[in-house]
């Protein structure tokens, strides 16, 4: 099976997969990555590409970076091998994006069945040890005072030792300079010294532990100073000693933790892996397909993942129910091939766990083995001719095939005599289904049209050829024969009538009649073909138009209720006018008046006032309810019957689905569109009458928002760029970021002077998107990498 995942390209699908990785451990559980031959594992990995899918399309691509490959490291610490501080500071690196990734799990219980996130939340970190290991390792070359009490001690006392020797030295540089060669203090062999010049030597005793090219110089060590440099000279082997001593307690403290360490490790491999299925399935535009163990391949409108999009055409592709063998005839050139390396490569991939470049409800079998004969290979070291080359393949396949193998044999029997390899071939296609086999082969000969047409389980396809271009659609036909279209062809290039009609004459009558009923039978196809089409065309016009008038009638009913709306807030100011300048009599009357009168014409006021409130409560309530019937807050025709499995819209996401589940207890229902399973409130439902896919709405924020969390990655570079140019940039991508939902992003401006740097950073400080900012830890790009954690 090994030969025919190279003929079918499957390395290629691999090494993008493994590109789109961003720790070494993911992208070697890339390289890995075999077909399974059995129905639930191949269930599984699929399962969990989906999942991944539906993480990277709602909430972006997990912060990844900062892996390293530390299996080897941890296992040395069992060993009691030292770690340096570059292996610590991988390991704090390591730690931190443990902590990144278990803060992402979210909190929904719906959400947590997503299975990368179950990876995610069974990581455990360790955020005090981590903290350790940052707080005392500063680089790979240095280690922090506060890494303990007795190095902090150490250094203190070389910081002082330090001091009272720069102090003699200065007095030296003042009163002695004339007989120096410079006013510097420096080193030779750690020990501090002066540069004396040659004819004083006398002038300045002490010790010369050097001396320059030109024997001008003297590097001397005043006598004053010996003791003491001599004692900076221990502690910095007390220093070394303590530093060795910290490093053994670090890489204890590793090897105690070996267990869980080698845990998460496994874990984020895993969880990478995992999210490079996911980015892989959303760059090809690729699909989930239903999966079975019974030999059924559906393929709709599937693409060759490795032809660009823009080129190559999809087609349309089934075997496994009503037939078992499928006979592609048809020109060279003309997509055969295509259609072979399409099945199987797809095939492969599904088997693989991941999203195949096909429409929704795609099918695909998950076989024992494939085996494929593909191309035109020659052994040159054994001599063997094309046929041969071939026919060693083809016997090795018959050999294996069994019920559960997936055979592709392309140009079957070629090479050879045509009557002869025509047999051949024949024989070989019942051999196969005899065997059980599920078997797709491409072919030239007339004959094996007419096995395909005589035999029962055995179906005929062909690639269609326009005449009218001489070129071919790439279209795949199930259930046509091709049509032979040499006399056709040559008429067309100006090949005499009478040269073409001879030509005619030299075929049996079997052959004419043979090729007149495979010409008639395309030409009823086409039409057919043609007559859905066009159907297909009018029933998309229909339903444009219908939803035209919809909108159209949804913006009259909004304009109406805007008007009934303006019409009741009119006149509950006014009322709200009058009730104001009937207190304002009444309170008059009150203060004016006493007596019966008055105390009568208080009351009818109060009479009044009561009545207008009452009026204007009943308006206000009017109000209120026409504001919850409106097509913002409702379709206001009452609850929507929910049914699972039926199709429904939520406009607020942009997207279409059927139900799967719900409501719950809190009003809450799932919809699958595509491989996204997502929870909406069932109040936000509405009929949906159209197949499930995203809806494709200009403008619609829930649109906006899908495609920036689907395209964006949390990595901007602004290496080489101007700080003008790079904070325009910069800008943008923060806006980005937000919409994508965004909770931290990386940013790559590299070390250099530190202007763009600095550019950076003031923006970051005055952006009210930005929540804090830091340099980047050793691991994630150290000081020319800037992370920023966003609101």
């Amino acid at each position: 099976m090994r030969e025919s995942l190279v003929l079918l390209e499957y390395p290629a699908i691999i090494s993008r997969l493994t590109e789109l990785a961003a720790s070494p451990p993911g992208r070697r559980l890339c390289q890995q990555l075999l077909p399974a031959c059995d129905l639930i594992t191949a269930r599984e990995r699929q399962t969990e590409t989906a999942d991944a899918i539906s993480l990277l399309l709602a909430h972006g691509t997990p912060p990844l970076y900062g892996i390293a490959d530390l299996a080897p490291t941890f296992a040395r610490t069992t060993l009691g091998a030292v770690l340096t501080m570059r292996d610590l500071l991988e390991i704090a690196s390591f730690l931190r994006a443990v902590a990144r990734l278990k803060r992402r799990v979210p909190d929904a219980e719906d959400e947590r069945r997503n299975r990368v996130y179950q990876l995610m939340d069974r990581l455990q970190p360790d955020v005090g040890f981590e903290q350790r290991i940052s707080d005392a390792i500063v680089s790979e070359e240095e280690m922090a005072d506060g890494a303990s009490p007795a190095l902090a001690a150490i250094r203190a006392r070389q910081r002082r030792a330090q001091a009272a020797i720069r102090e003699h030295l200065d007095r030296v540089l003042r009163h002695q300079a004339r007989y120096l060669q410079e006013s510097l203090i420096t080193q030779r062999n750690g020990r501090y010294v002066v540069p004396v010049r040659a004819e004083f030597r006398a002038q300045i005793g002490g010790i010369v532990h050097d001396t320059s090219n030109s024997g001008q110089t003297l590097f001397v060590e005043p006598l004053a100073v010996v003791e003491t440099n001599n004692r900076l000279r221990e502690l910095a082997a007390e220093e070394r000693d303590e530093i060795e001593r910290i490093l053994r307690a670090f890489s204890a403290a590793v090897a105690e933790r070996r267990e869980v360490l080698d845990a998460n490790a496994i874990l984020l491999a895993g969880i990478d892996f995992a999210v490079a299925k996911g980015r892989l399935a959303i760059e090809q535009r690729a699909q989930t397909p239903f999966l079975n163990d019974e030999g059924r391949i559906r393929l709709r409108r599937a693409r060759h993942p490795l032809i660009p999009q823009d080129q190559v055409v999809p087609i349309d592709l089934w075997i496994g129910q009503d037939f078992r063998s499928l006979v592609i005839t048809g020109p060279n050139t003309g997509g055969k091939t295509v259609a072979l390396k399409t099945t199987g490569l797809l095939t492969l991939m599904a088997m693989a766990g991941l999203a195949v470049p096909a429409a929704d409800q795609t099918e695909l079998a998950v076989f024992r083995q494939v085996e494929a004969d593909i191309g035109d290979e020659q052994s040159i070291e054994q001599n063997l001719s094309t046929f041969s080359s071939h026919m060693r393949r083809i016997v090795g396949i018959v050999e294996r095939a069994e019920p559960g193998t997936l055979v592709l044999l392309d140009e079957l029997g070629s090479g050879t005599d045509p009557s002869e390899g025509a047999a051949l071939a024949i024989a070989i296609l019942d051999d196969l289904l005899k065997r059980g086999a599920t078997t797709l082969a491409t072919t030239h000969y007339r004959e094996l049209k007419a096995y395909a047409l005589e035999t029962p389980l055995v179906e005929n396809a062909c690639c269609e050829f326009d005449t009218r271009t001489l070129r071919p659609t790439y279209r795949l036909l199930i259930g046509v024969p091709g049509v032979s279209n040499a006399f056709v062809i040559s008429s067309k290039l100006g090949l005499s009538e009478r040269v073409i009609e001879a030509a005619r004459q030299l075929l049996s009558e079997d052959s004419r009649r043979f090729e007149a009923l495979i010409t008639e039978l395309d030409q009823k196809t086409r039409r057919q073909t043609e007559a859905l089409e066009a159907a297909e065309a009018a029933r998309r016009e229909a339903a444009a138009e219908r939803a035209a008038l919809e909108a159209e009638r949804a913006d009259l009913q909004r304009r109406r209720g805007e008007i009934l709306q303006e019409s009741r807030e009119r006149a509950r100011l006014e009322l709200g006018e009058q009730l104001e300048i009937i207190d304002a009599l009444i309170e008059d009357l009150r203060v004016a008046a006493s007596g019966a009168d008055a105390a009568a014409a208080r009351r009818e006021g109060e009479e009044l006032r009561r009545e207008l409130r009452s009026h204007l409560k009943r308006l206000q309530d009017d109000i209120g309810r026409a504001t919850l019937a409106s097509p913002e807050s409702g379709s206001g025709e009452g609850p929507l019957e929910l049914v699972v499995g039926e199709l429904y819209s939520a406009p607020a996401l942009g997207l279409t689905g059927r139900l799967v589940s719900g409501p719950d207890n809190r009003g809450q229902v799932q919809i699958a569109s595509g491989v996204m399973t997502v929870t909406v409130p069932a109040a936000g439902l509405t009929k949906a009458a159209e197949s499930p896919k995203v809806v494709s709405r200009r403008g619609s924020a829930g649109q906006v928002v899908a495609s920036k969390r689907q395209s964006f990655r949390p990595e901007i570079k602004l290496l080489g760029q101007r700080a003008e140019e790079a904070t325009l940039t910069l800008d943008r991508y923060l806006d980005d970021a937000v919409l994508a939902g965004a909770s931290s992003v990386r940013i790559v401006h590299g070390k250099g002077t530190g202007a763009l740097r600095e550019a950076v950073h003031q923006l970051l400080r005055s952006d009210r998107r930005v929540k804090s900012f830091r340099l980047a830890a050793f691991g994630e790009g150290d000081s020319g990498v800037t992370i920023a954690e966003l609101r």
